[in-house]
Protein backbone atom coordinates (compact mmCIF):
# COMPACT_ATOMS: atom_id res chain seq x y z
CA UNK A 1 0.00 0.00 0.00
CA UNK A 2 1.71 3.41 -0.79
CA UNK A 3 1.38 6.19 1.78
CA UNK A 4 -1.33 8.70 -0.51
CA UNK A 5 -3.73 5.15 -0.42
CA UNK A 6 -2.98 4.86 3.38
CA UNK A 7 -3.60 9.08 3.90
CA UNK A 8 -7.07 8.65 1.75
CA UNK A 9 -8.39 4.91 2.69
CA UNK A 10 -7.64 5.40 6.43
CA UNK A 11 -10.55 5.75 8.70
CA UNK A 12 -11.26 5.64 12.33
CA UNK A 13 -12.61 2.43 13.26
CA UNK A 14 -14.86 2.05 15.85
CA UNK A 15 -16.32 -1.73 16.15
CA UNK A 16 -13.13 -4.88 16.16
CA UNK A 17 -13.46 -8.28 15.49
CA UNK A 18 -12.67 -10.57 18.36
CA UNK A 19 -9.39 -11.55 16.33
CA UNK A 20 -6.15 -10.37 18.60
CA UNK A 21 -3.73 -7.84 17.33
CA UNK A 22 -0.24 -9.77 18.02
CA UNK A 23 1.26 -7.42 20.86
CA UNK A 24 5.00 -7.99 18.66
CA UNK A 25 3.26 -6.66 15.70
CA UNK A 26 2.10 -3.50 17.82
CA UNK A 27 5.27 -2.84 19.31
CA UNK A 28 7.12 -2.79 15.93
CA UNK A 29 4.31 -0.27 14.64
CA UNK A 30 5.00 2.31 17.74
CA UNK A 31 8.78 1.33 17.05
CA UNK A 32 8.92 2.76 13.12
CA UNK A 33 6.08 5.25 14.86
CA UNK A 34 8.50 6.85 17.05
CA UNK A 35 10.01 8.93 14.26
CA UNK A 36 7.57 11.44 14.18
CA UNK A 37 9.27 14.34 13.89
CA UNK A 38 10.11 16.30 17.67
CA UNK A 39 11.87 19.57 18.48
CA UNK A 40 15.28 18.68 19.81
CA UNK A 41 14.87 15.02 20.40
CA UNK A 42 12.47 15.31 23.64
CA UNK A 43 10.57 12.51 22.66
CA UNK A 44 7.98 13.19 24.96
CA UNK A 45 5.95 10.24 24.78
CA UNK A 46 5.50 7.11 26.80
CA UNK A 47 2.97 4.31 26.36
CA UNK A 48 0.24 2.08 28.31
CA UNK A 49 -0.66 -1.17 26.28
CA UNK A 50 -4.17 -2.43 27.51
CA UNK A 51 -5.18 -5.82 26.67
CA UNK A 52 -8.78 -6.90 26.63
CA UNK A 53 -8.75 -8.18 30.16
CA UNK A 54 -7.32 -4.36 31.30
CA UNK A 55 -9.74 -2.41 29.31
CA UNK A 56 -12.33 -3.94 31.72
CA UNK A 57 -11.79 -1.52 34.74
CA UNK A 58 -11.00 1.87 32.24
CA UNK A 59 -14.13 0.97 30.32
CA UNK A 60 -16.23 0.72 33.65
CA UNK A 61 -14.44 3.97 34.96
CA UNK A 62 -15.23 5.96 32.32
CA UNK A 63 -18.88 4.46 31.95
CA UNK A 64 -18.97 5.63 35.67
CA UNK A 65 -17.77 8.98 34.74
CA UNK A 66 -20.47 9.47 32.18
CA UNK A 67 -23.17 8.01 34.77
CA UNK A 68 -22.63 10.70 36.90
CA UNK A 69 -21.87 13.38 34.67
CA UNK A 70 -25.60 12.88 33.85
CA UNK A 71 -26.75 12.43 36.96
CA UNK A 72 -27.68 8.75 36.97
CA UNK A 73 -26.13 6.04 39.75
CA UNK A 74 -22.82 4.02 38.27
CA UNK A 75 -23.74 0.90 36.39
CA UNK A 76 -22.43 -2.60 37.45
CA UNK A 77 -18.94 -3.59 35.61
CA UNK A 78 -20.06 -5.40 32.77
CA UNK A 79 -18.09 -7.53 30.42
CA UNK A 80 -16.58 -5.70 27.07
CA UNK A 81 -18.32 -5.41 24.36
CA UNK A 82 -18.12 -8.33 21.57
CA UNK A 83 -16.76 -5.52 18.82
CA UNK A 84 -14.38 -3.96 21.53
CA UNK A 85 -10.50 -3.64 20.58
CA UNK A 86 -8.54 -5.85 20.72
CA UNK A 87 -6.09 -3.34 22.25
CA UNK A 88 -6.03 0.06 24.15
CA UNK A 89 -3.04 2.13 23.74
CA UNK A 90 -2.82 4.73 25.92
CA UNK A 91 -0.56 8.10 24.71
CA UNK A 92 0.91 9.95 27.66
CA UNK A 93 3.19 13.04 27.45
CA UNK A 94 5.77 14.01 29.01
CA UNK A 95 4.52 18.23 30.40
CA UNK A 96 6.76 20.79 29.98
CA UNK A 97 6.23 23.82 31.69
CA UNK A 98 7.33 26.03 29.15
CA UNK A 99 4.19 26.70 26.51
CA UNK A 100 6.42 26.65 23.47
CA UNK A 101 7.99 23.41 24.74
CA UNK A 102 5.02 21.74 25.63
CA UNK A 103 3.29 22.92 21.77
CA UNK A 104 6.22 21.09 20.10
CA UNK A 105 6.06 17.83 22.33
CA UNK A 106 1.89 17.90 21.69
CA UNK A 107 2.61 18.17 18.65
CA UNK A 108 5.39 15.27 17.77
CA UNK A 109 3.26 13.42 19.89
CA UNK A 110 0.16 13.83 17.39
CA UNK A 111 2.68 12.98 14.38
CA UNK A 112 3.37 9.67 16.11
CA UNK A 113 -0.52 8.89 16.77
CA UNK A 114 -0.62 9.61 12.50
CA UNK A 115 2.48 7.57 11.64
CA UNK A 116 1.26 4.60 14.29
CA UNK A 117 -2.42 4.74 12.71
CA UNK A 118 -1.56 4.58 9.31
CA UNK A 119 1.25 1.96 9.12
CA UNK A 120 -1.32 -0.12 11.20
CA UNK A 121 -4.05 0.76 8.21
CA UNK A 122 -1.25 -0.49 6.06
CA UNK A 123 -1.32 -3.97 7.86
CA UNK A 124 -4.85 -4.50 7.88
CA UNK A 125 -5.41 -3.08 11.57
CA UNK A 126 -7.83 -0.31 12.48
CA UNK A 127 -7.48 2.38 14.88
CA UNK A 128 -9.54 5.29 16.44
CA UNK A 129 -7.38 7.91 18.60
CA UNK A 130 -10.57 8.98 21.63
CA UNK A 131 -10.04 11.67 23.95
CA UNK A 132 -12.86 11.04 26.69
CA UNK A 133 -13.78 13.81 28.75
CA UNK A 134 -12.40 12.73 31.93
CA UNK A 135 -8.73 12.00 30.22
CA UNK A 136 -7.16 14.09 33.10
CA UNK A 137 -9.43 12.88 36.31
CA UNK A 138 -7.68 11.88 39.26
CA UNK A 139 -9.33 8.23 39.04
CA UNK A 140 -8.04 8.12 35.23
CA UNK A 141 -4.79 8.93 35.93
CA UNK A 142 -4.11 6.82 38.88
CA UNK A 143 -5.09 4.14 36.66
CA UNK A 144 -3.12 4.28 34.33
CA UNK A 145 -0.29 5.62 36.43
CA UNK A 146 -0.33 9.16 34.98
CA UNK A 147 2.41 11.01 37.31
CA UNK A 148 1.60 14.81 38.20
CA UNK A 149 4.51 15.98 34.96
CA UNK A 150 2.36 14.26 32.75
CA UNK A 151 -1.43 14.08 30.96
CA UNK A 152 -2.57 11.96 28.58
CA UNK A 153 -3.59 12.84 25.13
CA UNK A 154 -5.13 10.03 24.32
CA UNK A 155 -6.89 6.41 24.39
CA UNK A 156 -5.51 4.75 20.67
CA UNK A 157 -8.17 1.67 20.30
CA UNK A 158 -7.01 -0.90 18.20
CA UNK A 159 -7.87 -3.97 15.83
CA UNK A 160 -9.01 -5.44 13.65
CA UNK A 161 -11.95 -3.25 11.38
CA UNK A 162 -15.65 -5.12 12.05
CA UNK A 163 -16.96 -2.11 10.25
CA UNK A 164 -15.26 0.35 7.80
CA UNK A 165 -17.03 3.32 7.80
CA UNK A 166 -17.73 5.59 4.25
CA UNK A 167 -15.50 8.61 3.62
CA UNK A 168 -16.90 11.34 4.76
CA UNK A 169 -16.16 14.52 2.13
CA UNK A 170 -14.16 17.03 3.03
CA UNK A 171 -14.18 20.61 2.64
CA UNK A 172 -12.60 21.63 -0.54
CA UNK A 173 -9.02 22.98 -0.39
CA UNK A 174 -9.47 26.46 -1.37
CA UNK A 175 -12.05 27.23 1.66
CA UNK A 176 -8.95 26.39 3.85
CA UNK A 177 -6.07 27.65 1.81
CA UNK A 178 -4.97 31.63 1.33
CA UNK A 179 -2.12 32.71 -1.04
CA UNK A 180 -0.18 35.57 0.50
CA UNK A 181 0.04 38.15 3.36
CA UNK A 182 -3.25 40.23 2.76
CA UNK A 183 -2.08 43.37 1.32
CA UNK A 184 -3.67 46.99 1.80
CA UNK A 185 -5.06 47.77 -1.88
CA UNK A 186 -4.96 51.84 -1.55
Amino acid sequence: MELREAILNRRSIRSFKKEEVDVTTIEELLEIARYAPNHKMTQPWRFVLLDRQDQAPLQHLIKSKKALKKGKPVPEQEPLSDDAPSHMLAVIIDVNEKEKVYRDDYGAVSSLIQNFSLLAWEKGIGVVWKTPGFMQDEEMKQLLEVSEHEELVGLLHIGYPAVVPKMKEREPLQSKLRHGLTRDTQ
